[in-house]
């Protein structure tokens, strides 16, 4: 199992929005949304795995570092629990930023993976989800 990670291109648009839509309950976003930040893939032997989307909030100076933000993160069903979402994090997180996302409170999986990866908990949004409606986890990883 060859695991490859790179920037998304257009040609990964539908590949990234079925991904979308089998990961999320209530998919918000559209093939074309994806290139619209920065935006990396996971490929298994030639497929596409999972992707992170991220953008730069505030771009550092003399006495701030950088801020991130990751604004969505989703592995394919079948390559779950491969390291998929732990190589894209990593990759990340090797940006040299202060990174902030957001994360439903039923997530556990996803949360556990912050937490390993050093994110905390910062704060929670009440009722910040739709369909269902849910409470979101702010998190933070200082760099």
């Amino acid at each position: 199992m060859a695991l490859t990670h790179r920037t998304a291109t257009p040609a990964d648009a539908e590949a990234l929005a079925e991904i979308e839509l089998e990961s999320f309950p209530d998919p918000s976003w559209t093939a074309e949304d994806f290139l619209r930040c920065d935006c990396r893939v996971v490929e298994i032997d030639g497929a596409v795995a999972g992707f992170l989307v991220s953008r730069e909030n505030f771009p550092g100076d003399a006495d701030t570092p950088p801020e991130r933000e990751i604004v969505n993160l989703a592995v394919k069903e079948r390559f779950r629990r491969l390291g998929v979402a732990r190589t894209l994090l990593r990759h990340e997180i090797e940006r040299g930023a202060t990174i902030f996302l957001e994360v439903r409170a039923s997530n556990v999986a996803a949360i556990q993976l912050y937490k390993n990866a050093g994110f905390i908990e910062i704060s929670r949004r009440r009722q910040y989800y739709d369909n269902p409606v849910e409470s979101a986890i702010v998190m933070c990883l200082k760099w």
